[in-house]
């Protein structure tokens, strides 16, 4: 095959291809080969012509029909098995195999423990989470959160200029100082890639929380952690134009503020989510 491609391909670079030294098959040309094994070697050196001639992107699939309509009567298993052997492979499928791979190798998502049912009587015990943007004239300013269902309190909150797992990590750990997070509290969230990181994974299982997830594409299975983040941008962020990242930021911590302590919020009775904190952590 080498003999036959030699004029197409440097020999080195075949000799590495099919894993043989250039001394060896120099000692090889001399030799008389077998009919089956002539074949076999004529019709890998055409899969790498019409390898080469896609310029590196085809399958087997389009390989063997590259070699058919050239009169080459060869069926997609050979060509498949000559192609593997040989390394060809494009970029665009050997990325897609890759991808395949990591999703088959992940760890399953949590199941959905709180069915859209979400009333809790303990503080702590149930907790939701989400990410939004927030666009400002630098460029968008991602806000996470973590909000107690009980007293409908926003325990933490963190933003950043990146949606990275270590921004859903900065609200937890915010809202993990505050002390009403226990091991064996439920963390609920969507399907986002920060919640199924390995990193956050791994969080979770340090403090003994229990992660919980909606269904994909369903916002609604989510919807206590959206309802805060319609009020804020209804309330605040939609009037306003923020020149800086600073000052986006500067408005949501004073908003969160306002949300906990002066909001009289119409499912808790018109109290406060502050009150309501108070009020169920000292029944405790």
């Amino acid at each position: 095959m080498i003999s036959r491609l030699k004029a197409d391909f440097p020999i080195a670079y075949l000799c590495h291809r099919l894993g043989v030294s250039t001394s060896g098959f120099y000692d090889w040309s001399h030799h008389v080969t077998a009919p089956a094994q002539r074949r076999h070697e004529d019709l890998t050196a055409q899969v790498m012509i019409a390898f080469a001639d896609s310029r590196g992107a085809a399958g087997y699939r389009k390989v063997t029909a590259a070699l058919n309509r050239a009169r080459v009567p060869v069926n997609r298993k050979t060509v498949a098995g000559i192609m593997h052997d040989l390394g060809l492979i494009s970029p665009a499928a050997e990325r897609s195999f890759k991808i395949r791979y990591q999703r088959a190798s992940r760890l399953a998502d949590p199941v959905d423990l709180l069915l859209r049912d979400f009333t809790s009587l303990s503080v702590g015990r149930i907790l939701v989470g989400d990410i939004t943007y927030i666009h400002t004239q630098e460029g968008w300013l991602y806000l996470a959160t973590v909000i107690d269902l009980a007293s409908r309190s926003v325990l933490g909150h963190a933003t950043g200029a990146r949606m990275t797992t270590q921004l859903i990590t900065r609200a937890m750990n915010m809202a993990l100082e505050t002390g009403h997070v226990k091991p064996g509290t439920v963390f609920h969230s969507d399907h986002g890639v920060q919640y199924r990181s390995k990193r956050f994974t791994k969080y979770c299982g340090r403090h003994g929380i229990i992660r919980s997830m909606g269904a994909k594409m369903q916002c609604w299975d989510n919807a206590a952690a959206e309802t805060f983040f319609s009020k804020l941008k209804s309330e605040s962020l939609n009037w306003q134009t923020f020149t800086t990242r600073r000052k986006a930021r500067t408005e949501v911590i004073e908003y969160v503020h306002h949300f906990n302590n002066v909001r009289l919020h119409q499912t808790l009775g018109y109290s406060t989510p502050t009150e309501r904190l108070i009020k169920l952590t000292l029944a405790a």
